[in-house]
């Protein structure tokens, strides 16, 4: 018997949609494969067509975000217009993929997967500004971008998004372009005004 690619794709997403669900709830090293089958609907041995075990399924998901991060950016990004570009493509994939960036970003997997997002998209953007990578202000100067921004998505995500994203945005468009010192003075003058 042939299995239907459109019922194999959705038990798949029902799966990791379980899985994102738990994580949002508990620590990865807390969910199991019960809990996971049992929030989807599922038999145990539906998991094992699948996955091998739980951290498979999270992998599974950060490589979902980090191949439509790197192709997004690969097709969007322009170096005479970098920062519009930029963010563009950031506000699309947040719009995309909320559900597994708020998992992904609130997680005991934060670090891990914030060290395996730099390493996808660091190149794409030497590349596309032609920096050298074995230069060592390029490597320092994309870090410092791309923390930057990581930590700011982090506090967004975990305050529950107090900025719609097109603010977010525009701030942190800001902040990147005039500098943290003073985006924090204006900000300042602001809040006395």
């Amino acid at each position: 018997m042939k299995k239907r690619p459109d019922l194999t794709a959705a038990t798949r997403q029902n799966l990791v949609n379980a899985f994102c669900i738990l994580l949002r709830e508990k620590p990865v090293q807390k969910i199991t494969i019960k809990s996971i089958v049992e929030k989807a609907g599922y038999a145990r041995n539906t998991f094992y067509q699948y996955f091998c075990d739980v951290y498979d399924i999270l992998e599974h998901v950060e490589n979902l975000v980090l191949a439509q991060v790197r192709e997004n950016f690969e097709r969007n990004i322009a170096p005479e217009n970098f920062e519009q570009t930029f963010f563009e493509a950031f506000t699309k994939i947040q719009r995309e993929k909320s559900a597994y960036f708020d998992v992904l970003f609130n997680s005991d997997n934060r670090s891990r997967f914030v060290e395996k997002l730099i390493a996808e998209v660091s190149p794409v953007f030497m590349e596309k500004f032609k920096l050298p990578p074995e230069n060592p202000k390029s490597r320092m100067l994309t870090e410092i971008y791309f923390r930057t921004v990581i930590s700011t998505l982090t506090i967004w995500i975990n305050s529950g998004r107090p900025l719609p994203v097109e603010e977010l945005t525009k701030f942190l468009r800001g902040v990147l372009s005039a500098g943290v010192l003073p985006s924090m003075q204006d900000l300042a003058a602001e809040l006395r005004i």
